[in-house]
């Protein structure tokens, strides 16, 4: 438990970090939030499940708990599977290399860049099964936030390396602020 301390945080300061999450999202006070909230409340948290994953997995676990709570999750089953997930690491975001390779392949001349309405349309029609389609405004935020603001041609490319380090760097920095207060002071960063 001593190295538990010193590496990562506590399970009661994780709890904490869980249950200020889950409360900005439960606008009633009733311990239960949408079950449409859940994705975003874990990623918030740093847990990245695809759509699909949510539908088909996580959310019928989570209302099999209590069916009569017509689609509101309770707070006690979200806790549970977060703790879980968040210590079997299950949905951590992909690393630097996996994400360079998925943009690869979608520039197949190794041009460094992909267009932003073909990464537009991929975003919108492709995935596993259509509950992995991005919605549009998940798609317009992303292609704001990806898109090369300092380029002349930042319009219409995206230079996955520079957004695939902004985007670790920016999830890292959460991270970190997030679960400062979980792993107390002086905690070193992981």
């Amino acid at each position: 438990m001593a190295q538990q301390e010193k590496d990562g945080p506590s399970l009661t300061k994780l709890q904490k970090v869980i249950k200020e999450a889950f409360d900005c999202f439960d606008k009633q006070h009733k311990q239960a939030v949408d079950q449409d909230e859940v994705g975003l409340i874990m990623r918030y948290l740093g847990q990245f499940p695809s759509q699909s994953d949510l539908q088909e997995i996580i959310i019928p676990e989570l209302l099999e708990d209590d069916p009569s709570r017509d689609g509101q999750v309770s707070f006690e089953a979200f806790e549970k599977m977060m703790l879980r997930n968040l210590s079997g690491r299950i949905f951590d975001p992909d690393d630097s290399e996996t994400l360079l390779a998925a943009f690869r392949v979608l520039d197949p001349k190794g041009q460094g860049y992909i267009d932003s309405n073909m990464m537009h349309e991929w975003l919108s029609t492709k995935g596993k099964s259509p509950a992995d389609y991005f919605k549009e405004r998940e798609t317009s935020e992303f292609l704001e936030f990806a898109k090369d603001k300092e380029s002349s041609d930042s319009s219409s490319r995206i230079y996955y390396e520079d957004y695939i380090a902004k985007l670790n760097a920016d999830i890292e920095k959460h991270l970190e602020n997030l679960y400062q207060v979980a792993r107390g002071s002086g905690a070193r960063a992981q």
